[in-house]
């Protein structure tokens, strides 16, 4: 059911993730039929998985592997991430996901925010039954954080954001998650301090490599590969750090390609123009660069872990995030 079934990262905690995919499936028995219907359309294709795996991997760093309790914090965080999307859908008037149709889509804008909602009060309910407090709080927190970075991103004057605005952004809406993910599940695990903070200190900046990546293919990937349609940040006037990038080699002289790609309304030669113009700068590749930078980062990061097959697995989790075409 994965999107990257065949990557090594994955191979010590297959069994949590086969039996977290059947939990997912199972979200929506005895609720309303319509969002019985929307949980299988969702989870069907569940994506990567990629943040229930560093739960997972993460809590295997710390002496108490209580796996049910474990899976409870995987299922919860996993259903924030897909809560956030489903709302964010309906924010960015998206179409398509992971190839499918969003819940918007499939339904309607109201259907998609109750669902929304219902996913996140099941990952409340989730929460609520973890043994220990400041994990409850971590998973609050993360998502006043998502909330956080959603409201800023939306009501912010339309303008061409700081590089270190865009990455206070994406902090907060991506990375926050990925650190609750590793720090959480150590929590749990009783972990050491250090390899409690090494963990988020890893999906800290694991998140970052991850949405800069996404921002990047979002300009420069395939359709096909990618899942969701290329070019929609720009189609809606969001700036992302390869246009902050494309804009900033102009020496001052970029103001002409900032108002374009502020623009609310694109016509499709507008954005056949602008792709080109944006793929044909530095903006891409210096943006690259800075996930990779991050990416290194995550790696120092897992220095301070003990040396064991988790430890590589994260590694390979890490690379796979800035390699990865979709």
């Amino acid at each position: 059911m994965r999107a990257v079934t065949g990557a090594s990262f994955y191979a010590p905690v297959e069994g949590e993730l086969r039996e977290l995919e059947r939990r997912l499936l199972e979200v929506g028995r005895g609720a309303h039929p319509v969002f019985r219907e929307a949980v299988a359309h969702l989870f069907t294709t569940p994506g990567k998985l990629l943040r229930p795996t560093l739960v997972f991997l993460s809590s295997r760093f710390g002496p108490d592997q209580d796996r049910d309790v474990v899976l409870n914090l995987a299922e919860s965080l996993e259903l924030v991430h897909t809560a956030s999307l489903v709302h964010d859908d309906v924010v960015d008037r998206a179409a398509m996901r992971r190839n499918i149709q969003t819940v918007n889509a499939k339904w309607n804008d109201d259907v998609a925010l109750i669902v929304g909602d219902y996913l996140f009060a099941k990952a409340y309910a989730l929460a609520a039954v973890l043994p220990k407090p400041e994990v409850i709080a971590i998973v609050a927190q993360t998502v006043f954080a998502l909330c956080d970075g959603e409201l800023g991103e939306i009501t912010a004057t339309p303008s061409l954001p700081s590089e270190s605005a865009y990455l206070d952004r994406i902090e907060l809406k991506t990375a926050s998650l990925y650190a609750a993910c590793s720090q959480g599940a150590a929590l749990l695990a009783d972990a050491e301090p250090d390899h409690v903070a090494a963990l988020g200190a890893f999906g800290t900046s694991l998140g970052m490599a991850f949405q800069i990546t996404d921002d990047v293919l979002d300009l420069v990937g395939d359709e096909n590969d990618f899942g969701k349609t290329v070019g929609h940040d720009l189609l809606e006037g969001m700036p992302t750090l390869p246009m902050i990038y494309a804009v900033d080699e102009r020496d001052g002289s970029g103001g002409e390609l900032e108002a374009r790609i502020l623009a609310p309304a694109k016509t499709e030669d507008d954005m056949r123009g602008l792709l080109a113009e944006i793929r044909g700068s530095s903006g891409p590749e210096r943006a690259r660069q800075r996930a990779l930078a991050f990416h290194d980062a995550a790696l120092r990061a897992l220095e301070r872990l003990p040396d064991r097959p988790e430890r590589d697995a994260l590694r390979n989790a890490a690379d796979f995030v800035v390699s990865r075409v979709r």
